[in-house]
């Protein structure tokens, strides 16, 4: 069967797989190539490279083994190459600096070794780069510096060393930056701030210098800051409050002191906000509840104030502060609460050494008589929870900032657990 047929219903771009093709010369050629998500296995076939006009090749979220092989060089013309999500090995060819035209390429989520190539620094086309949890190491090349087109880099999850690249500082068209999970050492340059397209900031888990937040002072277009665990010295600006975009705010596990300011009740659009985990102080500003919120976790804080039922549609964890938290008929905390916050003994509290607990399940009694805690109150993102029983409870802090609006990532199941004698298993 020709791949080049005239309206073939595996050319349009929504078909999977597709292949289309250039037919405007005498002789068609296929420019356009799709096998994304079709439980594909086996190593990338020699045959590919002779596609020489191919421009677009998408073979995500397969099983595709193997490495990616030297020839890659030969497809000259390639403007899109996805290999994210498969099961490819080896180092990260040096030919990928051959490619170009490209102006999108991911290799997210594969098992590579060993650092990054330099020759990706001759990609001066490039606009998008994922390379998150791809398996690479050490340092970021110097040679990345070249790519000033680039408006797109996730590279998470991956073991990169040295210093956080001032160089990405001089990317004036970057629109989104994640490096969250990796070796990297702080401090977070300065030179950031004149990144003023940036809608989305990701960095975490810096190492060794702290960092300030006065890069962040001309970056009101951003939508999404998120710099966890990234030693952050300082009080949090006045100026944020005004960024009319920011709709997730994380700064948690740092060491920022002094006050919330009263101006972050008059957030115009922030639906999430962590500050867990730092050393801030002094009472919550008062109506920061009445404003946009979603969710606010500001535990593990040497925080206080007297707090009123939250609204309904706030997930609040304030677990670790001085905070006193009022229930609708007025009444404060439970007594076993209290024990975990550490404001009484809990000697005299605890009822039980040991509890069984019903995961994502209501209460039952198995065939050996063992009681198990229900379990099946839904948490936010970000909540604390004591159990009926008093016996147990859990902390929920942030969300996946991914996928913020919903719960699409829990995997659940009803299947059976086998070999069982109780019923409801």
């Amino acid at each position: 069967m020709d791949p080049c047929t005239q309206n073939a219903p595996w050319a349009p771009d929504q078909a999977n797989p597709r292949v289309a093709c250039d037919c405007s010369a005498t002789i068609c050629h296929i420019t356009h190539l799709k096998i994304y998500a079709l439980d594909v296995s086996g190593e990338i076939p020699n045959e590919l490279f002779l596609l020489k006009e191919l421009m677009d090749l998408n073979l995500g979220q397969n099983v595709i083994n193997g490495t990616i092989p030297a020839e890659i060089r030969q497809l000259s013309k390639m403007q899109y190459l996805s290999l994210g999500i498969n099961n490819l090995t080896g180092p990260v060819p040096a030919e990928l600096g051959s490619l170009t035209n490209l102006i999108s390429l991911s290799f997210s989520s594969n098992n590579f070794n060993g650092p990054l190539p330099p020759q990706l620094g001759k990609l001066i086309s490039l606009q998008q780069l994922y390379i998150d949890s791809s398996g690479v190491n050490g340092p970021i090349p110097g040679e990345l510096s070249n790519l000033k087109s680039l408006e797109i880099l996730w590279a998470s999850d991956n073991r990169f060393t040295g210093k956080l690249p001032e160089f990405f500082g001089h990317f004036m068209n970057f629109q989104v930056l994640r490096l969250e999970g990796t070796l990297l050492e702080g401090p977070i340059p300065s030179n950031y701030g004149v990144l003023i397209k940036l809608q989305d900031l990701r960095i975490g888990d810096l190492r060794n210098e702290d960092s300030s937040l006065d890069f962040i002072q001309n970056l009101t277009s951003i939508s999404i800051l998120s710099l966890r665990n990234c030693r952050i010295i300082g009080q949090l600006p006045e100026k944020l409050s005004s960024f009319g975009n920011l709709e997730i705010l994380d700064l948690s596990s740092n060491k920022l002191t002094g006050q919330i300011p009263r101006s972050f009740q008059d957030f115009a659009s922030l639906r999430f906000l962590y500050l867990g985990s730092n050393n801030l102080s002094g009472e919550l500003p008062p109506n920061i509840m009445s404003s946009n919120l979603t969710a606010l976790d500001v535990s593990f804080n040497s925080l206080s104030g007297d707090l009123t039922p939250k609204r309904s549609g706030l997930s609040m964890n304030v677990f670790g502060t001085s905070i006193t938290e009022r229930t609708s008929d007025g009444s404060t905390a439970s007594s076993a609460l209290s024990c975990l916050q550490g404001n009484t003994r809990c000697l005299d509290i605890v009822s039980s050494s040991s509890f069984s607990i019903n995961s994502g399940g209501t209460e039952t009694e198995s065939a050996d008589g063992t009681k198990y805690d229900n379990d099946s109150e839904t948490l936010s993102a970000a909540s604390f929870y004591m159990s009926p029983s008093n016996r147990w409870a859990v902390s929920s802090s942030g969300i996946f900032i991914s996928n913020p609006h919903g719960q699409n990532y829990i995997a659940e199941t009803g299947s059976q657990i086998t070999s069982t004698l109780d019923s409801e298993l």
